[in-house]
């Protein structure tokens, strides 16, 4: 009996290291892709923003195209792109993500970005974010939009490229954080964790000699770490483990 009560505290110890080691730290589920109209030739290959491991950051770029509903394929979602991570992204102090596209200086494609959480457990799944519900990481300058991006195209007109929380408008990528998250309302949410982002183009416009404004993502990396959810089967496990134990233990002392 001794020696089954300490297989089961090694095995919860087990299962719960290698949840916290195989934990991914870039998007490595890819969900859904539409392309928007005029997505740039040769990038429309959406594995190319996502990580094979988790561990190790893409090194390719998709194109998203312009903002549209739902123009080539009937699917009924609207155009994009949504990744997730295998394991849920906690939201933690200061930034959660960073979203990592191809801007440059003097040349901006803004891009909004929405979040979701897994609700039914940990980590995302290809299609559970069919069921989930996406909140708009609140941009700086929201409030002096003329709509809602979510609703219909915003004209460039709008934007500088010194506005904070789109991604593929710095060069060195956008920090996002999850308190910054609104619903169709406006209202703040409070997200103790994500499994889902969606990004899309601000824009339909046209962009001169250089064709459409089309917003490009390279990856999306986790900032704080993941959520701490525990695996249910190691924590049992593990509960096992140490009640018995601690029953041996008190067992020994009153002989």
């Amino acid at each position: 009996m001794k020696k089954l009560l300490y297989l089961a505290f090694i095995t919860g110890c087990i299962f719960l290291i290698s949840a916290t080691a195989h934990a991914s730290i870039f998007a490595d589920i890819l969900c859904y892709y539409e392309q928007g109209l005029n997505a740039n030739t040769g990038y429309w290959t959406p594995e190319n923003a996502v990580s094979t491991d988790g561990e190790t950051a893409p090194s390719g770029l998709v194109s998203l195209g312009s903002w549209s509903d739902d123009p080539n394929y009937g699917t009924g979602n609207p155009t994009g792109i949504v990744v997730g991570f295998s394991t849920s992204i906690a939201n933690g102090e200061g930034n959660d993500l960073y979203v990592h596209g191809n801007g440059f200086p003097g040349w901006y494609e803004h891009g909004y970005i929405e979040v979701a959480a897994e609700s039914t457990g940990s980590g995302a799944t290809v299609d559970g974010w069919m069921d989930e519900t996406f909140y708009l990481i609140k941009p700086s300058n929201y409030d002096s939009l003329p709509n809602d991006p979510r609703d219909a195209a915003i004209s460039m007109d709008y934007f500088d490229g010194n506005e904070i929380g789109y991604a593929d408008i710095g060069t060195s990528g956008e920090n996002v954080d999850l308190d910054l998250a609104i619903d169709i309302y406006g209202n703040f949410i409070s997200l103790t964790d994500i499994a889902y982002v969606r990004v899309r183009t601000v824009t339909d416009d046209t962009a001169g000699v250089f064709g459409y404004v089309t917003a490009e993502l390279n990856y999306i990396e986790a900032l704080n770490g993941t959520a701490a959810v525990p695996v249910p089967g190691a924590v049992w496990l593990l509960g096992s483990g140490l009640l018995g134990l601690i029953g041996i233990h008190r067992k020994k002392n009153l002989k």
